[in-house]
């Protein structure tokens, strides 16, 4: 038996016996009070109620302990033994959290350790500026990245149980739009701390965030950004380049840390932050990038080659076609796919095209007389040779529209 003594009363715990197996405290028994005292019972009740509190509070405590003993117990010498329909301790969610003990770290000025899911060319290219600002990166791939890792200086990982048991403070998925969920329902999430930071990077928003409010647990921070460059954009200065955010779900206190810290990795790289809604990102997104991209790919279809009288607007289309000939079909189609603003804007696209087309077919009259009447003219310019206005200011009023 153990004294409590609280409040001027007294009070009377059982010490819960250690468990056989593993030598810790398995379980917790009934607590009986006996309150000695000549207070008032009203009183009496008081002192019982704050002590039980206080008991509660450290039952708690040492059950926590408890939970992370038999986690590390179970991992070193059971983990071999377990079949795939096993459930043990090591697969349930981390139960205790060290978030007083990082907070000081962080507040202290401890860097971040930033493990990146998607290690392929933009992993890498974020990892090695991550790496410039002094934080620890981690890496998992499903692709063997693990000799250009160790040349970043970056812990790779194959597993994605022991990627998670690093327990990195921000996971930042570099995957394709196309490969994100399947990505994220992949992962232990049990095994990482309740106070992680998820953040992707793609170039379509709402999709993302509403996948993580779906998936993952609600203690999980979630902040959504596009950077607005590539390795090929952004290959020298960030200086000027825009960084787009959302601090979707980003928690009050200590945690709110770990955001401001990723984000300052950015601001020190001189980007232009940019904070909106990832519902604004997404319709400004459909009428620039998805635009960009599908000029670009139509004009690459052309087969556009340099000349020697190169005008600055031909030198503009043929960097569009370089810079958009880099990007893989399936980032394309994630534009397309999963950002419904970008349907709207392939229509107005294609309602362009029909609308040139339409003046096309509409050739003044005073210009169908100086077009010299020949075969080949009649063959590449029929709709110029086979169309009249009354007058030219139908052709003008034509262009106006």
């Amino acid at each position: 038996m153990r004294e409590i003594v609280a409040m001027g009363g007294a009070m009377e715990a059982l010490i819960p016996a250690p468990d056989a197996h593993f030598g810790m405290i398995a379980s917790l028994q009934p607590m009986k009070t006996v309150v000695r005292s000549s207070e008032p019972p009203g009183l009496r009740l008081s002192e019982s109620t704050v002590a039980l509190d206080f008991c509660g509070g450290f039952r708690k405590q040492r059950r926590q302990m408890f939970l992370r003993s038999h986690v590390r117990v179970g991992r070193r010498g059971y983990e071999s033994q377990r079949s795939a329909v096993d459930v043990s301790a090591i697969d349930a969610a981390q139960p205790f959290d060290d978030g007083s003990k990082r907070s000081l770290e962080l507040q202290s000025g401890s860097k971040l350790r930033v493990g990146i899911v998607g290690f392929g060319n933009y992993g890498q290219f974020l990892a090695i500026r991550i790496l410039k600002q002094g934080h620890k990166v981690l890496a998992y791939s499903r692709g063997d990245y693990s000799e250009k890792a160790r040349k970043l200086g970056v812990a790779f990982f194959r597993d994605a149980d022991d990627f998670c048991e690093e327990h990195p403070e921000v996971v930042l998925l570099c995957t394709s739009i196309l490969s994100t969920e399947a990505v994220l329902l992949s992962l232990p999430l049990q095994r990482l701390e309740s106070s992680t930071l998820f953040v992707d990077v793609l170039s379509v928003k709402e999709f993302p965030k509403n996948l993580f409010l779906q998936v993952l647990p609600p203690e999980f921070d979630v902040l959504c950004t596009h950077p607005m460059f590539g390795p090929k954009s952004g290959k020298g200065s960030w200086a000027g380049l825009p960084f787009v955010y959302d601090k979707v779900r980003i928690s009050k206190g200590w945690r709110s840390r770990a955001a401001d810290m990723f984000l300052d990795i950015f601001v020190s790289e001189g980007c232009r932050m940019v904070e909106m809604s990832c519902a604004e990102h997404d319709r400004f997104a459909a009428g620039s990038q998805f635009i960009t991209h599908t000029v670009g790919r139509v004009l690459g279809k052309l087969g556009l080659e340099s000349t020697p009288i190169n005008t600055k607007g031909y030198e503009t289309l043929l960097g569009l076609v370089q810079n958009t000939s880099g990007d893989s079909f399936e980032l394309y189609c994630g534009l397309f796919m999963y950002n419904p603003n970008a349907i709207e804007e392939l229509e107005r696209l294609e309602a362009a095209f029909d609308s040139i087309k339409r003046m096309e077919a509409r050739t003044p009259e005073h210009l169908q007389m100086v077009v010299p009447e020949s075969s080949a003219t009649r063959t590449l310019c029929p709709l110029f040779l086979n169309q009249s206005w009354a007058s030219p200011s139908n052709w003008t009023k034509s262009l106006k529209q």
